[in-house]
């Protein structure tokens, strides 16, 4: 479409200064500290002990108890999620990926050269999930279901009933669950409950981020 002369807005790139925002100067100036501090060396593989502490208390107040050792740090979102699909996705498996997705998740499965199967989201419904079209793709080979609540391109925030036949359908089928949530904070009329909020021992790998 850009070669053909046509403007393009990337709708899908979570990137707030590329939008116009400033990085908040406190944040600036702590980063200036920690270097003149001397913080500068290798960080422990799973991330800072006080970061990890202080993810699973924000979980924790927002209705999904965790403890830190459950709690992984990594360079943005997008490397949790490389790790996470190749512990669990093997050459040929199949991932349910959400139509339109972040375009991160099928390059992720091209690399496993495993099998991203897209399941149907209604824009006549605001974007909801088809459920019956998302359960008539499952087969021996998926292993894990992708959602993206608050979703990303389509800004759609999923209902209680959508997320409750989501856990269910994953449940059923023994998927684990990517519960991409990094716009949680950002949902049109306030905060978006985790998923895990709705089953603290359902199969969840929660994303977030700053």
């Amino acid at each position: 479409l850009q070669a053909r002369g046509m403007r393009v807005r990337y709708m899908n790139i979570g990137d707030p200064v590329a939008a116009g925002f400033q990085t908040p100067p406190h944040l600036i100036e702590a980063v200036h500290r920690a270097i003149r501090d001397g913080h500068n060396g290798y960080l422990p593989s799973a991330g800072l002990p006080e970061a990890r502490e202080a993810v699973a208390a924000d979980y924790t107040a927002r209705g999904v108890s965790t403890s830190a050792d459950r709690v992984l740090i990594t360079d943005g979102t997008s490397e949790g999620i490389d790790i996470a699909l190749n512990a669990l996705v093997d050459e040929g498996d199949e991932v349910l990926v959400p139509s339109p997705t972040y375009p991160l998740y099928t390059a992720v499965l091209a690399k496993i050269n495993a099998t991203p199967r897209f399941y149907r989201t209604d824009p006549e419904r605001g974007w909801l999930t088809d459920i019956d079209h998302l359960r008539s793709l499952v087969t021996p080979r998926t292993r894990v279901l992708v959602i993206i609540d608050p979703n990303n391109p389509t800004g759609a925030v999923y209902p209680a009933s959508v997320r409750r036949a989501l856990i269910d359908l994953a449940e059923e089928h023994n998927l684990t669950i990517l519960a991409d949530e990094v716009y949680a904070d950002l949902g049109f009329e306030g905060s978006v409950p985790l998923l895990g909020t709705l089953e603290p021992d359902a199969p969840i790998i929660s994303f977030s981020s700053l």
